[in-house]
């Protein structure tokens, strides 16, 4: 770590600003702390008003220096938050109409305006995309997934020229975007600003208290009654961070090292794949039952899978069901397909995914709607599981019916989605969503905040970005940057 990012006292260290979670949104801040600032190029957009707006902005001010409500007022797109619609009409033009056309920004590197902050990851920068199996494709198109001034394309010409013949495709494996973001950090000097295996267990207001000697009996009295009304605070950050043991490296001698960071600010990017979703069966938590891609990959990787295993049960009809189903079916196992939807539900995911680009998805689809045949594939359309027994025998039953119908698997693999850990906030941040009390989810439930700023309607100097405030796509997720340092700085100007 440089000497500029934090400073010690007494073994707590303290900086501006407290990144927590290290995937593609928080390298992004990060980048954006750092100094990097956009700027306009003149090239107009389709958008003949965004055109007119981005003319009048005086000389040498970047867009971070802009009122970004102004800016992104009447934009529409594939999120809710205008800044990430903002930011991604500059940089990625006309996406979503299917065009590939270039940038609207310059960025440039500024002396003397970078903000010291910290950030904290409990892998290696890359966030969830680290814990991924390597060798599948991303969602996105490979441009989607890539961080500013460095084209994801041209960076893959130039570190994997020996494959380039044979990646034909636009979209990304995971394994290439996990090392596109390791090398996004190294490339643009960020290495000191990130603490990697860190994980935090912690996060709290610290008040600047003061205290007063009473003058008769010699005893310290408060000085106020109402404490968080009438002094300042920081937020304080703890957890710990796993180190090999020098002296026993070959022996795995673990050492657990904690950390406390105090900082003004604190921006929480730590996604939300964390914790699985539950059904809330009986049985559930079987040792045949899988929450998991990857610990389904590790079955498959195990060989406790193969052609005359009894099938397994894959429950959900979203992406990563679909991901678990073809694992499953290349590998020759299986498998009986529970979900409460119809094949035909509009809502499905696979619906809004063109055929050409994802023809995965779309067999998978047609399997469920039986307009495919597989005969390693049984779907059960609107049905829900009601049991999981020892004997790895699962009860599902047809939604709105007494039918129930006994399926003997070799695994049940439950793919219903997941949410963030939560659990270093206050009562795990259930104060913070749209709807109170209630746990944050980023469909459903999302951090409560201001769209512009994306700090917190209930805490001010607590922020969120990414999957948290609903930005799902990378491409999304670096509009928080922007948002967030834009409002960074304007309260360093009051």
């Amino acid at each position: 770590m440089a000497s500029h990012s934090c400073s010690f006292i007494n073994g707590t260290q303290f900086t501006d600003v407290v990144i927590v979670g290290n995937g593609p949104s928080a390298i992004s801040l990060s980048f954006l702390l750092s100094g990097n600032r956009p700027y306009y190029n003149g090239i107009p957009h389709s958008n003949e008003i965004l055109t007119r707006k981005l003319e009048d902005i005086k000389n040498g001010l970047s867009i971070v220096d802009q009122d970004l409500e102004y800016l992104s007022e009447g934009l529409e797109g594939r999120t809710s938050n205008p800044v990430a619609l903002l930011l991604d009409a500059l940089q990625h033009p006309d996406a979503d109409l299917g065009a590939d056309n270039p940038s609207l920004l310059d960025w440039k590197k500024v002396e003397n305006v970078a903000i010291p902050h910290v950030v904290l990851g409990k892998t290696k920068p890359g966030g969830s995309w680290q814990r991924m199996d390597g060798s599948m494709q991303t969602l996105s198109l490979n441009s989607w997934m890539e961080l500013p001034t460095v084209p994801f394309r041209e960076w893959l010409a130039k570190k994997k020229m020996s494959t380039m013949a044979a990646n034909t495709s636009n979209r990304a494996t995971i394994a290439d975007v996990k090392d596109y973001y390791l090398d996004f950090v190294q490339q643009k000097g960020l290495v000191r600003n990130f603490y990697d295996y860190h994980t935090v267990t912690s996060v709290q207001k610290v008040f600047q208290l003061k205290s007063c000697i009473d003058g008769e009996s010699g005893e310290v009295e408060p000085c106020c009654q109402n404490v968080k009304q009438n002094h300042s605070y920081l937020w304080e950050v703890r957890g710990y961070h796993l180190v090999s043991g020098n002296d026993d490296m070959e022996n795995g001698n673990i050492i657990r090292e904690e950390f406390c960071f105090v900082a003004p600010c604190v921006v929480l990017a730590n996604g939300t794949y964390d914790i699985p979703n539950k059904l809330g069966v009986e049985g559930e938590n079987l040792p045949n039952v899988i929450h998991s891609l990857s610990a389904f990959e590790k079955v498959i990787k195990n060989n406790n899978l193969s052609s005359t295993s009894d099938p397994i049960l894959v429950v959900g009809a979203g992406l990563s069901a679909a991901d678990a189903i073809l694992m499953a079916t290349q590998k020759g196992i299986p498998v009986v397909h529970s979900f409460r939807c119809s094949a035909n539900d509009p809502s499905l995911i696979f619906r809004k995914l063109p055929a050409v680009m994802y023809p995965e998805y779309h067999r998978i689809h047609s399997f469920m709607k039986g307009k495919q045949k597989c005969e390693l594939y049984k779907p059960y359309a609107k049905h829900k599981v009601v049991e999981i027994m020892e004997e790895n025998t699962v009860l599902i039953q047809a939604l709105g019916s007494d039918t129930i119908t006994s399926v003997n698997v070799s695994y049940t693999v439950i793919m219903i989605g997941s949410r963030s850990d939560l659990s270093f906030l206050p009562n795990e941040g259930r104060n913070l969503g749209v709807v109170p009390k209630w746990p944050i989810d980023s469909k459903h439930n999302p951090f409560d905040i201001n769209v512009y700023s994306y700090q917190s309607n209930y805490e001010p100097g607590l922020y969120a970005m990414g999957p948290l405030v609903g930005d799902n796509f990378v491409r999304f997720g670096i509009g928080g940057a922007l948002g967030i340092v834009n409002h960074m700085l304007a309260r360093q100007k009051e």
